[in-house]
């Protein structure tokens, strides 16, 4: 089996928007709001550069931070160095295959402590190798459907039953061992703020924040095939224009809709090409960067973006459409460090033969407008229903106001930042390759220079596109200029391991628009070691 994929899509996502983060933290740019809730409900969710969304766990009597997945199910976590006291072990290998990167461990148990709620005996992979998995975490959390690793690798080795029991993951465990707990988790992303570095926001179970408590009142967004939080969208609108999608490839959207996979690990939302294109040309002087492989916008403009789920439209806050980036060219002979704006909004590209069962995807640049409960109905462990599980969503934008946030927060940003550059000009001129170098790429060698730079990751691969190289040069040039070449290794190994996304924080405040059968007790305790067995 394969994973249901976290922290995926190409490097480019990831490597431009991490080192925007690292950039502007060290100019002291970051700029947004905190997520305010019910301080003994809200388990709470964590950023430090609206990158990675993370929550704190305690596995087998030790602390570690992971990133929190409605993309994925299995939990895993790269325990070296630390005493992790295990209930069960096994000698069975599990494994993760996500859209870029990959870990292998063993299959191991223990108690897993989340907030308030425990799990006795946990399955998690303790993670033995990991490739291409740069996030700064030690594992990632699946909150998705039982149809997973974990659950494959013991249906093979001890049959349907301890799967069923076994195989959960966190939060269906929980449920499963809980059955008057109502079967829901709910979801806000926060933002980074210039005054605050780390972002709280919200990660509930089984309840409703007190600001949002009417998102039961939302539309039911029934989920669409058997594996996903995905679920139907209605269109894409563009400052109020309908875009047209071709014919959805899952089967059970409706004609005219498309498939929409709500996903947490994915920082920047890939779309189909011409959506993406339509969406950047909308905005007057954004062009498409070949050598980059996306879009770059003028930094004082943006456009309104919106999405519709049963009838309602959820507008993206324009902060999220393009990331401000320093970059260093050269100019006359000289390098000068200037400022481009580049897209959020990315190309899908992953292989549809290996991930299927949506049309696109929407992520933290999305979600970041929405307050978001999923709900398992009555689902069970091994995806039973007799009811569907479903999604409500509240809008967090204010679409009277969201424009004039966006140009007083982008003006606030760029103000700690080199002068900008009109995107037209910045494709014409190469890119220094380091702070202080007197070499200059140009849009043809581009390609070949990060190629060489990529080679020196500790696991000796590159595997990248010709996209995923541009992008990966101009940010190991903004890391050169903005925190020294020290960091440059860094930034090499996190091109290659993982893609996650930065966007431009904002002060304001979410808003609260209104118009816009008992599972089995759990049978882990005191089974043998099934190492022994």
């Amino acid at each position: 089996m394969r994973s249901l994929f976290s922290s995926r899509m190409t490097c480019d996502a990831l490597l431009f928007l991490f080192l925007f983060a690292a950039s502007t933290r060290a100019q002291q740019v970051n700029n947004g709001f905190n997520v305010k809730t019910h301080p003994s409900m809200n388990i709470g969710l964590t950023t430090t550069d609206d990158t990675i969304y993370t929550v704190d766990i305690t596995l087998g009597g030790q602390d570690f931070t992971v990133l929190l997945d409605t993309g994925s199910s299995d939990l895993w976590v790269n325990t070296q160095g630390r005493d992790v006291k295990l209930t069960n072990t096994t000698d069975l290998v599990a494994g993760e295959v996500y859209g870029l990167g990959q870990v292998q461990g063993t299959l191991e148990f223990a108690e897993l402590r989340i907030g308030d709620y425990v799990v006795p005996s946990q399955a998690f992979i303790n993670a033995t190798q990991v490739s291409n998995i740069g996030a700064p975490v030690d594992g990632y959390m699946g909150i998705s459907f039982d149809v997973s690793n974990v659950t494959g690798t013991i249906l093979q080795a001890w049959g349907v039953e301890s799967a069923r029991t076994l195989g959960r993951s966190f939060i269906t465990n929980l449920f499963a061992q809980n059955a008057s707990l109502p079967n829901n988790f709910d979801i806000q992303l926060g933002r980074t703020t210039r005054m605050d570095e780390v972002a709280n926001g919200t990660f509930i179970i089984s309840g409703h924040s007190s600001t949002f408590g009417d998102v039961t009142e939302a539309p039911k967004l029934p989920r669409v095939g058997s594996t996903r939080w995905t679920v139907v969208m209605d269109e894409m609108r563009i400052d109020g224009e309908r875009f047209p999608f071709n014919k959805s490839s899952v089967t059970g959207a409706p004609e005219g809709k498309v498939a929409a996979l709500l996903d947490t690990g994915f920082s920047a939302p890939p779309l189909p090409p011409a959506a993406v294109d339509a969406i950047y040309k909308s905005i007057p002087g954004a062009v498409y960067w070949a050598t980059g492989g996306a879009y770059v916008v003028p930094c004082n403009s943006s456009t309104m973006l919106s999405f519709v789920f049963d009838g309602q439209e959820f507008a993206v806050h324009p902060l999220d459409l393009a990331l401000p980036l320093p970059a260093p060219i050269i100019k006359d002979g000289k390098q000068t460090n200037v400022t481009v704006c580049l897209a959020t909004y990315q190309y899908l590209n992953l292989d549809p033969t290996s991930f299927a069962g949506f049309d696109l995807i929407l992520g933290d640049a999305f979600l970041r407008s929405v307050y978001a409960s999923f709900d398992y109905g009555d689902s069970d462990p091994m995806n039973n229903s007799t009811t569907t599980p479903f999604v409500q969503l509240l809008t967090t934008v204010d679409r009277h106001t969201a424009m004039a946030e966006f140009y007083e927060e982008r003006t606030a940003a760029l103000a700690g930042m080199p002068p900008t550059i009109e995107p037209s000009q910045f494709i014409q001129y190469p890119l220094a390759t380091a702070a202080g170098s007197n070499t200059t790429v140009s849009s043809g060698s581009q390609t070949d220079a990060v190629s060489g730079a990529l080679s020196t990751d500790d696991d000796g691969r590159s595997g990248s596109s010709d996209n995923t190289l541009g992008i990966a040069a101009i940010a190991l040039l903004s890391v050169n200029l903005l925190v020294g070449l020290a960091l440059l290794g860094v930034t090499v190994t996190m091109c290659t391991r993982s893609m996650k996304g930065k966007s431009v924080g904002s002060r304001y405040v979410p808003v609260r628009l209104k118009e816009a059968a008992p599972l089995e007790e759990d049978s882990e305790r005191g089974v043998p070691r099934y190492s022994d067995a």
